[in-house]
């Protein structure tokens, strides 16, 4: 297991308007309505709009978004959805 994916996670938000989000391995996907990135806890998709990144820090696994907020939704978990499946 990489030592990046032992990182806690966590997330911050402010007002709708701001996330302080921990934990964060990649960003997979950005624009203005929507951010879809990978966290120690798994998938986040962060929908809004005017969505923008304002500081993004992969070594220390850390990534500010600013716009408006109307939705955060996460997918899979730490070992990934068909992790469960096959067990």
């Amino acid at each position: 297991m990489d030592k990046k994916d032992n990182r806690e996670h966590s997330l911050s938000m402010l007002n709708r308007s701001v996330i302080s989000l921990s934990g964060v391995l990649e960003v997979s996907e950005f624009s203005d309505a929507k951010v879809n990135l990978k966290t120690s806890m798994g998938g986040l998709c962060v929908r809004g709009k005017k969505l923008t990144v304002n500081q993004l820090n992969t070594d220390a696994g850390t990534l500010d978004i600013k716009g408006e907020i109307q939705s955060l939704q996460y997918s899979g978990g730490k070992d990934g959805f068909f992790a469960g499946l096959f067990k």
